[in-house]
C-alpha cells in the first residue's frame, strides 16, 4: 500500500492510502496530487520525503529516508514517550527499540513471510474471510495451535484442519498466537525497558485481536492509533520538517 500525509504549518492535515499496484513511481505521484489538492498547495511550495521500500523509485521526492527511521519518529509523534515499535507490515516485520524519540536499536524479518501480514493474509484467504473481519471472527479463548510459520506449510496445515472439521474461528485464533508468538521473540532479542508501553503500526495494529495477543505474549503494554498504519510516513514528514 502507498500511504502519504500532508504537513502543513506543523499540523497533520490530510492521509491518503491507495494500493501500491506494480508502479510505485505512479501511486507515488497519484498521492502527491491528492495531498496537493487538500491542501491548496502547489508543488514548489512543498518539501516531499520518500520511505518504504520503494523510496528509491519516488525521483521525484527531495529526499529518502530508511523506514527504520521514519517508523520511530512516526511512533513517538503518536504516543509520545513510547519505549518503541512493533510494525508488522505486509512484506516484513520489525521492532524498534526508542530513546528519547531517537532510534536506538531494531530488529528487522525481511528474508520470508513468516509473521507478516501476508501470511495472516494467506491465511484469511484459506479460511475465507476478510482481513478487516478477523476481530468480530475470532473467539481469543479458544484456539489451535499451528505448528509452522513457513507461509507455504502453515497453509497446507490449515487446510488440513478444515479438512478435519476444525473450527475456522479456533483455526485463525491460532494464526494470531503463532503470530504473537513470532513478535514476542523478537521484542525479547531487542531488550524494551519493561516500564514502557510499545506502539504497534503497521495496517495490522488495526486488529485488537492482534494487538492484545501480541500485548499477552510480550509482556508489555501494547498500544495502538488511529493512525498507526500511517507512523512511517508521519515520520518521514516530520524528517522533511526538521
Amino acid at each position: 500500500m502507498c500511504k502519504s500525509v500532508l504537513f502543513k504549518d506543523g499540523e497533520l492535515v490530510k492521509l491518503n492510502i491507495m494500493r501500491t499496484g506494480w508502479n510505485p513511481l505512479q501511486s507515488a505521484q497519484t498521492s502527491l496530487s491528492v495531498l496537493l489538492a487538500a491542501g491548496g498547495i502547489s508543488r514548489e511550495s512543498t518539501r516531499v520525503i520518500a520511505t518504504g521500500y520503494g523510496r528509491e523509485s519516488i525521483t521525484f521526492a527531495d529526499k529518502h529516508f530508511t523506514e527504520i527511521t521514519c517508523h520511530g519518529l512516526g511512533a513517538d509523534f503518536l504516543e509520545p514517550g513510547t519505549g518503541g515499535v512493533i510494525d508488522i507490515g505486509g512484506q516484513d516485520s520489525k521492532v524498534i527499540r526508542l530513546e528519547n524519540g531517537r532510534v536506538a536499536d531494531f530488529l528487522m524479518n525481511d528474508k520470508c513471510a513468516a509473521g507478516t501480514g501476508r501470511f495472516l493474509a494467506m491465511a484469511c484467504d484459506a479460511i475465507g474471510i476478510e482481513l478487516t473481519e478477523i476481530d468480530n471472527f475470532v473467539n481469543p479463548h479458544e484456539s489451535v495451535h499451528i505448528t509452522s510459520m513457513c507461509t507455504v506449510f502453515a497453509e497446507s496445515e490449515i487446510i488440513s484442519l478444515l479438512a478435519a472439521s476444525t473450527d475456522r474461528s479456533q483455526i485463525l485464533a491460532g494464526v494470531l498466537e503463532s503470530i504473537a508468538q513470532r513478535a514476542r521473540q523478537m521484542v525479547a532479542r531487542v531488550g524494551f525497558e519493561p516500564s514502557k508501553p510499545l506502539l504497534m503500526t503497521g495496517g495490522l495494529a488495526q486488529s485488537r485481536m492482534l494487538v492484545d495477543a501480541i500485548s499477552k505474549a510480550s509482556g508489555f503494554e501494547v498500544k495502538t492509533h488511529k493512525y498507526a498504519q500511517f507512523a512511517g510516513a508521519i515520520g518521514a514528514c516530520l524528517k522533511g520538517l526538521s
